[in-house]
């Protein structure tokens, strides 16, 4: 049995009104959508560029969102 951990981040608006678009149009939801994303991007081999980038993206701060965007939800 596999455990889940609830997670959040801000995504920037673009972005989640095309994940929300596609989810409707595929019958999805945006969270089956993102666990397929994460799951195709780790079974890719490691690319050092991709990876850094992908490392700074997560880690740059964004405008508007403050400490309680990084809290661990139970």
């Amino acid at each position: 049995m596999t455990e889940n951990i609830k997670t959040s981040f801000v995504l920037p608006k673009n972005i989640y009104l095309e994940l929300k678009r596609r989810a409707l149009e595929e019958g999805r939801t945006i969270r089956e959508l993102l666990i397929e994303a994460i799951v195709e991007y780790l079974g890719k081999p490691r690319g050092e560029n991709t990876r850094r980038r992908l490392v700074e993206l997560i880690t740059i701060p964004y405008s508007g969102a403050g400490p309680e965007d990084y809290r661990e939800y139970e």
